[in-house]
């Protein structure tokens, strides 16, 4: 048995040595020593687009020989540069990101079983294995999203532009897309209270999410940090904005509260999230547009993940909770 083990995981460092030659040895981190690849993450560009998935291999001692390796979502984003657009000056390029939907996953999981279950010799999959899944991410990539105008002098003191008529009243079945495009910049408020940080959109079957965060300090500031998102017409309008903050008190207790804005128990799970991370004197609101279609269980995970993008684009996040968000998301049921 022993023997066999040892095979596999000579097999399994060939794999990996190939798999650097392959995509470039930038693209497949090691999630511990150098020397152990049972784990790794593999960034793989998207076939005929400006984008890459970030997809996390585990690597049993029964690979190949028996067993298949474990597959791990992480994620696929635009990496594109606005600087390549010759129209960039004035304007920011919102990065797309994809989110799994249900069917999505299924047709993956059952294509991959599929790919490993036809392999009679039982040899290493995992090139072959993503380029299929490059192909088929590429497939279902979301459309180019519209530049959005950056905020000119004049337009008033908060970081999004200002509202006009022309601008906000459009058609009535405008798309979550068009809705977000209008206010998915990093907003930077002039209030005495602090920045606002936003995120990048996240979309699943036309709905849309958006975090932004913020430094609080008091229930006052909370509010303050509310009015000013408010003052954006598209977030005032969104079906939700769900919030959740956490404060540190001078007495050195919590204060703590959240509001689901019609998005039952939304508030406490972000709550929850805060909690998870250790942040203090943060806030976090996440703006939904409804679709059309409800997204069931999936919602859940699109709202902490705008709220966790929101954080870390503020840099509220420190190396412990990254650590802890990563090490739980990774964990298996």
């Amino acid at each position: 048995m022993d023997g066999a083990i040892e095979t596999n995981r000579q097999r399994q460092r060939d794999e990996f040595i190939a798999l650097q030659a392959i995509f470039g040895e930038s693209a497949v981190e090691t999630s511990n020593t150098r020397d152990d690849t049972s784990s790794f993450m593999l960034h793989i560009p998207i076939d005929n687009t400006k984008a890459q998935a970030d997809i996390c291999f585990h690597l049993p001692d029964t690979y190949p020989s028996d067993d298949p390796p474990v597959f791990e979502w992480i994620g696929a984003h635009d990496m594109g540069n606005s600087a390549e657009n010759p129209v960039a000056t004035g304007y920011m390029y919102v990065q797309r990101q994809l989110a799994l939907s249900s069917n999505m996953r299924i047709d993956i999981e059952q294509e991959l079983h599929r790919m490993w279950a036809e392999d009679v010799y039982k040899d290493v999959v995992i090139f072959a294995w993503v380029s299929w899944l490059s192909e088929y991410l590429e497939t279902h990539w979301p459309q180019p999203i519209e530049p959005i105008p950056l905020p000119k002098d004049n337009e008033g003191t908060s970081g999004y532009p200002q509202q006009t008529k022309n601008q906000y009243d459009g058609d009535t079945e405008e798309s979550s897309k068009d809705t977000y495009n209008n206010c998915a910049t990093n907003t930077k408020s002039f209030n005495p209270i602090s920045e606002i940080f936003t995120g990048t959109p996240l979309e699943m079957k036309k709905s849309v999410f958006i975090g932004h965060a913020a430094h609080v300090k008091s229930a006052e500031d909370v509010q303050n940090v509310l009015s000013v998102l408010m003052e954006n017409k598209k977030i005032a309008q969104a079906t939700h904005n769900i919030m959740a903050y956490r404060i540190r008190m001078e007495n050195g207790s919590i204060s703590q509260d959240n509001d689901d804005d019609g998005e039952t128990a939304a508030g406490k799970r972000l709550g929850h999230l805060l909690q998870l991370l250790e942040v203090e004197n943060t806030m976090v609101v996440v703006t939904r547009w409804f679709g059309g279609t409800h997204l069931g269980p999936d919602r859940f995970k699109l709202i902490n993940n705008a709220a966790r993008q929101a954080l870390e684009t503020g840099g509220f996040l420190g190396d412990i909770a990254t650590e802890k968000v990563k090490h739980g998301s990774n964990s298996r049921k």
